[in-house]
C-alpha cells in the first residue's frame, strides 16, 4: 500500500478521531454542560467522565494508528464511540434526554441539529475507515 494513502487514512481517521474526542471536551466545558448549576454535582462526575473517557479513547485511538500503524482497532473504537451517541440519541424519550440544552448556542448545520450532522458524518467515516482497514488486512503492530 502506497505511504502516501496510508498517511491520508491516518489523516482522516485523526480528524474523526478529534471531532468525537476533543471538541465536545472543549464545547460541554461551559454552563450548559459539565457546569450547569441544575446539575446535580453526580452528574457533572458522569459528564466530567464521559469528557475524560472520550478523550482517553481518542488519544489511544491515535496512539495505534500513528505509532503502532493500525487501523482496525481505531476504527472500531470510533464507531464504538458513535454508536453510543446514537443509542443515547435514540433513547432519549426515555430517560428526559434532549439534544441540546434549551440555553445552548448549538444551533442546525444544513438544516439539521449540530449533534446529528457531526455524528452522522463521524459515523459514516468511521465505517468508511473500517471497511478499507478490513479490506486491506491493516491490522498495525500487536
Amino acid at each position: 500500500m502506497a505511504s502516501n494513502q496510508r498517511r491520508a487514512m491516518k489523516l482522516f481517521l485523526t480528524i474523526a478521531t478529534l471531532i468525537y474526542g476533543v471538541v465536545p471536551a472543549i464545547a460541554d466545558l461551559n454552563e450548559t454542560h459539565l457546569f450547569n448549576p441544575h446539575w446535580s454535582p453526580h452528574a457533572r462526575l458522569h459528564g466530567a467522565w464521559f469528557l475524560f473517557f472520550g478523550f482517553a479513547m481518542a488519544m489511544l485511538s491515535l496512539y495505534l494508528a500513528w505509532v503502532r500503524d493500525g487501523l482496525v482497532l481505531p476504527s472500531v473504537i470510533g464507531l464504538l464511540f458513535s454508536v453510543c451517541f446514537w443509542m443515547a440519541y435514540l433513547t432519549a424519550p426515555f430517560y428526559g434526554g434532549a439534544l441540546v440544552d434549551e440555553n445552548g448556542i448549538e444551533g442546525p448545520v444544513l438544516g439539521i441539529e449540530a449533534n446529528v450532522f457531526t455524528f452522522s458524518l463521524v459515523t459514516a467515516a468511521f465505517v468508511v475507515l473500517l471497511m478499507y482497514a478490513l479490506k486491506t488486512r491493516w491490522v498495525g503492530k500487536s
